[in-house]
């Protein structure tokens, strides 16, 4: 949300901004859920494994 430049270095070029302060976190999620929705179930079920697996991992 703060943009790749606040993650890898202020020298960074990029098109796309940071959104830090568009968007509040619940919104975020909003879209991202939205998102989300519109997969198909098969990809849906393979991102809900991968997320329990890092989660689980602790990452």
């Amino acid at each position: 949300k703060r943009g790749p430049a606040a993650v890898v270095g202020g020298s960074y070029e990029s098109d796309m901004p940071g959104f830090d302060g568009v968007l509040t976190d619940a919104e975020i999620v909003a879209v991202l859920s939205y998102i989300k929705s519109t997969w198909p179930a098969s990809i849906r079920a393979r991102h809900d494994d991968l997320n329990q697996r890092a989660q689980a991992d602790g990452k």
